[in-house]
């Protein structure tokens, strides 16, 4: 069993599944609380709790080679790999949602690939998992995977 998630620490009747998809229990929460998609509410809400999921499922300050190198293997991309540069240069031609990625290391799945950025912005803004430009700014990791959707 996943452990609990502190975004839903502010909360407390909200009787969290840690072992459910960060999109999934945040939309049970916004409907408990009648949060309207887009609201500023659900929009302010929505990026802490990504930003505290990333935290927990990535990890902070991932710079080294070897968390590119899984990366790349997370989203097989054929290597190997032997420099950062090298594997940027691969995920930048990749086209997947990044909360995507988060559940999926959570799920210990594989994340959907999409064959071109009209069909990850269709994905994205149909199912609301948006990941803040500014967060993955901050990342070098996701800033490469980063896309404009809106």
């Amino acid at each position: 069993m996943s452990a609990p998630r502190p975004c839903f620490s502010d909360f407390p009747d909200f009787k969290q599944t840690p072992d459910l998809p960060i999109s999934v229990e945040f939309n049970r929460l916004a409907s408990q609380r009648r949060w309207k998609k887009g609201s500023k509410t659900w929009c302010r809400v929505w990026n802490r709790c990504i930003d505290m999921e990333y935290d927990r499922v990535m990890g902070n300050h991932l710079t080294g080679l070897d968390d590119w190198r899984r990366l790349c293997e997370e989203l097989d991309l054929p290597g190997p790999f032997s420099s950062i540069r090298q594997c940027k240069q691969a995920l930048s031609k990749v086209y997947v949602n990044i909360v995507d990625i988060l559940e999926c290391r959570q799920l210990g799945q594989k994340p959907r690939k999409f064959h071109t950025l009209k069909a990850l912005i269709a994905y994205t803004r149909d199912s609301g998992k948006f990941f803040g430009r500014g967060l993955a700014k901050q990342d070098k990791l996701l800033g490469t995977l980063l896309k404009r959707v809106l």
